[in-house]
């Protein structure tokens, strides 16, 4: 069975750094909804680290047409249904079952990285955008990762604890669930 990993989690809980590595070790492709939207900004003629601007272009893509945006998403990772694939940066319910719909047959799951605000502002000191942090999180696209996307979660995994510690529980639950 072919699987499709989605990832979510709030601002700073690892998403990148855990999918970037969950596909290494597996030989999986993968993509992200933060790298297509920095790609899009930067088209766009934009900057690509101005979080306001990718939280901005993501709901109102989400908000156009959530399909097309999610086939772009994936199509940016190469991905072709059947295929296991990871992807991070899911913050609304509505996008994974888009994306599970236009997934199959492989197998949607939706794994979520739960971090405190402490953990998550340190961890974004760090880039361009770290001052931006509390605003970005209070962003109407962050809403749903507060309750929702946690509960609708196959698995929540404590992402308070070092990455490789994160990776090796995320690649435990793959193998489980092929």
């Amino acid at each position: 069975m072919s699987l499709l990993l989605c990832l979510s989690g709030q601002i700073g809980s690892g998403k990148s750094s855990v999918t970037t590595a969950i596909a290494a070790a597996l030989g999986w492709r993968r993509a992200g909804f933060g790298d297509y939207l920095r790609s899009e900004v930067a088209r766009l003629g934009g900057d690509p680290n101005d979080r306001k601007a990718l939280q901005d272009l993501g709901q109102r893509l989400v908000e156009d047409d959530s399909a097309a945006f999610c086939r772009c998403v994936l199509a940016s990772g190469g991905f072709h249904p059947g295929d296991d694939f990871v992807i991070d940066g899911i913050r609304h319910v509505a996008i994974f079952d888009i994306l599970a719909a236009v997934g199959k047959p492989s197998q949607p799951r939706l794994l979520f990285l739960g971090a405190p605000a402490a953990t998550r502002n340190a961890r974004v000191q760090s880039r361009d955008d770290a001052e931006d942090f509390a605003r970005a999180s209070r962003h109407r696209v962050e809403t749903e990762l507060q309750d929702e996307l946690p509960r609708r979660a196959d698995a929540v995994i404590d992402a308070n604890q070092p990455l490789d510690r994160v990776v090796a529980e995320s690649l435990e639950l793959v193998r489980r669930w092929q």
